[in-house]
């Protein structure tokens, strides 16, 4: 099977380091070349805002203040990098964050959104509107109505560095968020996406049930909307990140047969674009080049740790 050229490399290479984000960059060259962690958290750090909360960091929303969706997109970034240590003052004031807007009735964030992002360019699916929640009569109401899609995520993050907070809010998040993936017949991509980092969070021992749940029976694919495009590659190539992961087995085929798409469709200009927009606006030209260097940062990275693979195919 077909690998990624030098020149492709090369291409790729250039792109990032002429257009992309300085977080994107760095995190190439984090992958790439070396670069050390603590120069790529500094970076991360910028966005951080006083309160501990992050801005402009989801290629959807410019607002710059803090709001919960804004945070999860740094919390991927933390994800990826891994080593960041739970005394590091960035980690802290994320968490005091999480905390201080969780809420413990509903067992999640209740609005993700803050009224100011109704001022700046954003995707027409991320307008804020004031949320009534009504409070949840039992547990059972509560796993009911819980909403994983980001959710799930911030509880992921929290799970990591569980040393920051009480044993009180771990077992509730636990416990809401795999009785949730336990009992839901049907998910989608948005949902699986944030179970993915929830289950990134847990033990060992914790974590093979929930994954045999989430993607035994070939479930992944079915999910996908558009098997091929780069937003469909995008979430497979972050839930089977590694050939090492427990389920790359099942889904050998269509992992690969994703990253020879992937090698097929690079742009003339070295990146992979999204195959989706917001429409013909000022506001989706700047996201899309946000995007373009998430995305080919995501794919060099998944085709390099598959590039054996790859060539033995």
């Amino acid at each position: 099977m077909k690998n990624l050229s030098e020149s492709q490399y090369n291409k790729a290479r250039e792109y990032l380091k002429t257009h992309a984000n300085d977080i994107d960059r760095a995190m190439f060259e984090y992958y790439f070349e070396s670069k050390p962690l603590e120069e790529v958290v500094k970076i991360l750090e910028s966005y951080q805002n006083e309160d501990g909360g992050f801005g402009m960091l989801d290629y959807d929303i410019e607002y710059p203040g803090s709001c919960l969706k804004s945070t999860e997109s740094a919390c991927r970034y933390i994800y990826q990098l891994g080593e960041i240590p739970a005394n590091h003052p960035m980690i802290q004031k994320l968490i005091h964050y999480l905390v201080v807007n969780y809420n413990l009735g509903t067992g999640g964030w209740n609005n993700l959104l803050v009224p100011e992002i109704n001022h700046y360019p954003r995707a027409p699916w991320w307008n804020y509107e004031e949320a009534k929640f009504v409070a949840p009569v039992n547990s059972e109401d509560v796993i009911r109505n819980y909403k994983p899609n980001t959710n799930a995520a911030l509880a992921g993050i929290i799970l990591i560095y569980k040393e920051l907070v009480s044993e009180e809010l771990i077992n509730e998040l636990k416990s809401i968020v795999i009785e949730k993936i336990m009992t839901t017949q049907d998910y989608g991509q948005y949902e699986m996406m944030s179970y993915h980092y929830f289950v990134k969070g847990l033990e060992e021992d914790e974590r093979k049930p929930l994954l045999d749940e989430l993607m035994g029976n070939g479930k992944l694919i079915s999910i996908l909307d558009d098997y091929g495009g780069t937003e469909s590659a995008y979430k497979l190539t972050n839930w089977i990140d590694t050939p090492q992961h427990p389920y790359y087995p099942m889904y050998k085929k269509d992992v690969l047969a994703c990253l020879e798409n992937l090698i097929n469709s690079q742009k003339e200009d070295g990146s992979w674009a999204p195959n989706w927009s917001w429409g013909d606006v000022e506001g989706w030209k700047r996201a899309n080049k946000r995007l373009k260097g998430v995305l080919t940062v995501q794919f060099l990275k998944i085709i390099y740790r598959f590039s054996n693979e790859l060539e033995r195919s």
